[in-house]
């Protein structure tokens, strides 16, 4: 088990980070979403991270271009 915690500031990217992290994740270990645990401050910052991971999720899955391209082929 891996634990990862990011503290900045912001507008730093944290989210695209996040969301970059989850979807390698999930494309690696299907199943895996079930042991994942993101915690963020406010319900506003979820409702941003599940809105962006489902839209990433139809994006991939659609062959259109995503920003999550270049990580997602890196990691994998």
């Amino acid at each position: 088990m891996r634990v990862e915690i990011y503290n900045a500031s912001a507008g730093s990217g944290k989210t695209f980070l996040l969301v970059g992290n989850y979807l390698c994740d999930i494309i690696w270990k299907p199943r895996i979403y079930r042991h994942i645990l993101a915690v963020t401050f406010t319900n506003k910052a979820t409702e941003e991270m599940k809105s962006r991971i489902l839209r990433e999720i139809h994006t991939l899955a659609s062959g259109a271009e995503s920003p999550y391209m270049p990580k997602l082929v890196a990691e994998l």
